[in-house]
């Protein structure tokens, strides 16, 4: 008998010493960032980390992904294609991440992509909006997905908003103009809106670009001002967003409309840097606290961090979920599993176990679908967005109406 035992004792330590771990007996599950964490662009990194580390939070006092923790590892792009690819790969290579966020910067974004699917680690970009990462020439970087909407849709939806504004002001937008950086995002947007403006019977002005990280836009708000537009449209990042503003006010041009495609404008130190000359600047949202879906979430988040949630960390919030989900639902974090459990996903109102989708539609699918009469993959095909518009230093909803009560601040006064 004594034998019998000590032989079963030698089998179950041969069994233990090869059986592969189980998920909960595994260590954490590791979500590799890359965001700008220095740089021009350091303050929008901050607020998308913020959403970040919240959703991880949350989930890990609720028992984490099948029994294990998750655990964020950060790198930092800097603003640079080159820097964030040597920092994928230090995440992937060094820091063994299961996972991949980034980039905000679409130009980094496409290459932290390439990086993902080269070594098959399933990446989701929370906000990054250029139309091609998702288009026929990026078809085989089928281990990324793109939870925002595209450039295409926000500029749509701001066309669709200038349209539906004369409902509550009287007057017709007819004549508009484009303020934008020359980088890659404000192209899109300078390509979107050539695109659309006939559909919507807008006359374009003026264009007026600029390069980031500027010093001095007297000149680009004197071009603006000659052309005297009915509404500006505009995409810039904090900075530049906060001087072109600055030097409105400066030049004594007020336009009666400016909606922005978000960036830098929806930062939440736009406000702090601005104060009363925000009032009337609109913009497209992702989230907004008056929204009905994010109300109880973002005083939460603002008990925490001392500022609104605003569309990016709303929607880096939500990608963590997403990637919870897929994780449970592929049963590991095996690269291909998981990529293969997104792309079955379809999360409609709430994520199993957790919160309502917080952000201004309630489907999560990534599809590929025809658009402007060429295939794109992988979008999250019901992402859809609003209007903000500043009154009274705060982010007011204004936009589809049916969204909200609060009528049009116009003119926009800038005090």
């Amino acid at each position: 008998m004594k034998k019998l035992i000590a032989m079963l004792s030698v089998l179950a330590m041969l069994v233990a010493l090869f059986t592969v771990p189980t998920m909960a007996e595994e260590g954490p599950i590791r979500i590799g960032t890359i965001y700008a964490m220095s740089g021009g662009n350091a303050a929008i990194g901050e607020n998308i980390l913020r959403g970040i580390d919240f959703a991880v939070a949350e989930i890990n006092a609720k028992g984490g992904v099948n029994g294990r923790q998750l655990e964020v590892v950060r790198g930092d792009h800097a603003g640079d294609p080159a820097t964030g690819r040597s920092e994928a790969e230090r995440l992937i290579n060094q820091e063994h991440v299961d996972v991949m966020m980034g980039c905000h910067m679409s130009v980094v974004t496409e290459v932290v992509a390439q990086v993902c699917t080269q070594y098959g680690v399933p990446m989701i970009t929370a906000i990054s909006t250029l139309d091609k990462l998702s288009d026929p020439d990026h078809e085989a970087m089928d281990y990324f997905f793109r939870l925002c909407p595209l450039n295409s849709v926000y500029v749509k939806d701001m066309l669709e908003y200038l349209k539906d504004s004369s409902e509550q002001t009287g007057e017709e937008v007819k004549t508009i103009a484009i303020f934008t950086d020359r980088a890659a995002i404000g192209q899109e947007l300078i390509r979107c809106v050539e695109l659309y403006k006939d559909e919507y019977g807008f006359d374009l002005v003026a264009t007026v670009d600029y390069s980031s990280n500027a010093t001095d836009l007297s000149a680009q708000v004197l071009a603006l001002k000659q052309a005297n537009p009915d509404a500006v449209l505009c995409d810039s990042y904090i900075g530049d967003a906060t001087l072109f503003v600055q030097t409105l006010k400066a030049q004594g041009f007020t336009p009666k409309m400016i909606v922005a495609k978000a960036n830098g404008f929806t930062d939440p130190a736009f406000l702090t840097n601005l104060g009363a000359a925000a009032n009337g600047v609109a913009s497209v949202v992702e989230f907004n606290p008056d929204l009905i879906n994010g109300k109880e979430i973002n005083e939460e988040f603002k008990a925490q961090y001392g500022v609104n949630m605003n569309g990016h960390s709303a929607e880096s919030y939500t990608v963590v979920w997403i990637f919870k989900t897929a994780i449970e639902a592929a049963g590991t974090t095996d690269g291909a599993a998981v990529r293969d459990a997104i792309a079955a996903l379809d999360i409609q109102g709430e994520f199993p176990g957790g919160r309502k989708i917080v952000l201004p539609y309630d489907r999560i699918k990534f599809e590929n679908y025809d658009l402007d009469g060429a295939t794109h993959y992988r979008d999250n095909t019901s992402a859809s967005v609003a209007i903000a518009q500043v009154q009274d230093g705060e982010w007011k909803t204004v936009w589809p109406f049916s969204f909200t009560d609060t009528k049009i601040l116009y003119p926009a006064p800038l005090q």
